[in-house]
């Protein structure tokens, strides 16, 4: 793959790291395969090394098919696939399970570990806690992922969210920065001092007696973010055991990913994605 180099940089090795995102163990990988074969590095068609230095207007060529993911895999767990094709995979997260693992070497129950026994390559662009249900986005290639990290940073990749509350809110963008709980360190807080954080109330429907389904949307991706605004605003989630007093009552928390809209980041045609956990979220 080739990739125009816009600006200063010592090394080969910090821009992979730097804009791409490969990880160390693949760097590694790189530089053994580049060991025994010249061609996996190239700048301007020349031979070249992890620590060449590149220059603004450099070509450089990398050979991005060594890298692959190291997941363990596991397929006791069948998860939807809402869209697919050979650049990404969007999935819809059931509750209960954490995104990707902490430690690649042990862990063996991850969304994304039940998904690896397909794929050389496989990485989520974003997470979702493991109480939060929804749609993830996920790269099959390294260079694809780099885009799609991207256009996150860029915030082009629009995320939304419902979750059911038992009191009304009213359509309002809540600025308000998230920081750590200075008595909790498990939880998150409004605090003065934490990072910015933006969350767009966009609608509020009463559905049942005491039942609320409200839709937001992120401009900012704080730890906890939605369920700390809500319950900062009176209406904490329901079944969140961390902020809403009743939480342990319900099995699950109501708070779902089901919806994401962007441009795709190789064909540029918008796709808007729909989670097939809607119907399960209300029940």
């Amino acid at each position: 793959m080739k990739f125009n180099i816009t600006k200063t940089l010592p090394t080969v090795e910090s821009y992979l790291s730097q804009f791409l995102k490969v990880s160390k163990k693949n760097i590694h990988t790189i530089r053994m395969n580049n060991h025994h074969n010249k061609d996996t590095i190239k700048i301007n068609s020349n031979e070249a090394e992890l620590n060449s230095p590149l220059k603004a207007g450099d070509i450089l060529e990398v050979n991005l098919d060594l890298v692959t993911s190291k997941y363990r895999e596991n397929s006791t767990v069948s998860i939807s696939k809402e869209f697919e094709d050979e650049y990404l995979l969007v999935v819809s997260k059931p509750f209960g399970i954490k995104t990707h693992p902490n430690d690649v070497e042990l862990e063996d129950n991850t969304l994304v570990n039940y998904l690896i026994s397909d794929y050389n390559y496989l990485e989520p662009i974003h997470r979702l806690d493991t109480d939060t249900c929804g749609l993830v986005i996920l790269a099959k290639t390294a260079l694809v992922k780099a885009k799609l990290d991207q256009m996150l940073e860029q915030r082009q990749i629009k995320r939304y969210y419902s979750a059911l509350i038992k009191n009304n809110i009213k359509p309002q963008t809540i600025n308000s920065n998230i920081g750590r709980d200075s008595k909790e360190k498990n939880k998150m807080a409004v605090t003065r001092n934490g990072k910015n954080a933006i969350t767009n109330i966009l609608d509020c429907v009463k559905i049942d007696q005491n039942k609320f389904l409200v839709t937001v949307s992120l401009e900012t991706g704080r730890t906890h973010q939605i369920r700390v605004h809500l319950a900062s605003n009176g209406v904490a989630i329901i079944g969140d055991k961390l902020y809403s007093k009743d939480g342990y009552k319900y099995d699950k928390m109501y708070l779902g990913a089901l919806k994401v809209e962007f441009p795709h980041p190789v064909t540029e045609h918008t796709i808007e994605i729909k989670s097939s956990l809607e119907k399960e979220f209300l029940l």
